[in-house]
């Protein structure tokens, strides 16, 4: 049926539990757990012992990415940059 997720649900749960959450960004398992462990997607809620993944904050990730590649626009500093900048400044106090 049209508009079903590839594991058969018809509408995105609130929680998810990684392969959802996959599914719903259209990445791997894989990949969507090591976006989970350098922070480009949120880490998992405990529910009962088990990881789940709130639709909302996945959006929100989603969001972010976008809004980044927003702040880093031709003649803006990039992340490293600032980050750099920010160091340097640190190490100068």
């Amino acid at each position: 049926m049209a508009g079903r997720f590839q594991d058969h649900c018809a509408y995105p749960p609130r929680m998810m539990n990684a392969d959802r959450a996959a599914a719903y960004l259209d990445t791997s398992k894989t990949k969507f757990l090591e976006g989970v462990s350098v922070g480009t997607w949120p880490s998992a809620r405990d529910i009962g012992g088990l990881p789940r993944w709130d639709r909302l904050d996945l959006d929100a990730a989603v969001d972010s990415l976008s809004e980044r590649k927003k702040r880093l626009a031709t003649g803006r500093k990039s992340l490293a940059d600032m980050l750099e900048a920010e160091g340097a400044d640190g190490a100068a106090s």
